[in-house]
């Protein structure tokens, strides 16, 4: 069997130690020597396998967005035949289905969003491709609800998981992830009265 190509090795060594740099300094203190570091490579070779910083950015993005897209298409595929969004839910709200380091990449990019309108544009995409498969998901379920009540339910449980992730890394969070799970559930019940 081939040798896997060691600058492929090398590329996959740099951007997950960029991911754990991300993931706990932060976009703007994730620089190139933390991440030769943590790699345990040289800072020159950080650049000639990956580029310089803003190279490496670009591709720890397409790395996060190709990740999280097949994490949902997983998710989607392995759904049963009945209750899809019931099931959703419960596995969207359950934290152990939750990537801790991934959560905190995904809340250093949209905080460096603010700064970088490129990896802006690139995670709006993301949310909007997450809101569009769970839009999808609830109006194929419930095809006879209100088009603009199935969006208003899309919204809302986007914006509850969203916020109930971010916050997992406090720990402790059993009765509010409780409750958001409930809210979530809320919203679908009221797509079935809706019809």
């Amino acid at each position: 069997m081939a040798r896997p190509d060691i600058k492929t090795e090398r590329r996959e060594q740099i951007l997950d130690a960029f991911e754990s740099c991300v993931s706990r300094y932060g976009v703007e203190g994730a620089t190139l020597a933390k991440t030769a570091e943590m790699a345990g490579l040289a800072r020159p070779l950080v650049r000639h396998n990956v580029g310089n910083r803003d190279e490496l950015l670009e591709a720890l993005v397409d790395r996060f967005l190709e990740r999280t897209r097949n994490s949902m298409a997983t998710m989607i595929s392995a759904l049963p035949a009945e209750n899809k969004a019931k099931t959703a839910i419960d596995w969207l709200f359950d934290p152990k289905f939750s990537d801790p380091q991934l959560v905190r990449v995904s809340n250093a990019l949209i905080a460096a969003s603010c700064e970088n309108p490129s990896v802006a544009a690139r995670m709006l995409v993301w949310l909007n491709d997450f809101i569009t498969r769970l839009d999808e998901l609830l109006a194929d379920e419930f095809p006879d609800a209100d088009p603009e009540k199935v969006a208003a339910a899309t919204a809302g449980i986007t914006g509850i998981y969203f916020n109930i992730e971010a916050l997992y890394p406090l720990g402790d969070t059993d009765v509010l992830v409780a409750a958001s799970k409930r809210a979530a559930i809320i919203l679908l019940e009221s797509l079935e009265t809706s019809q």
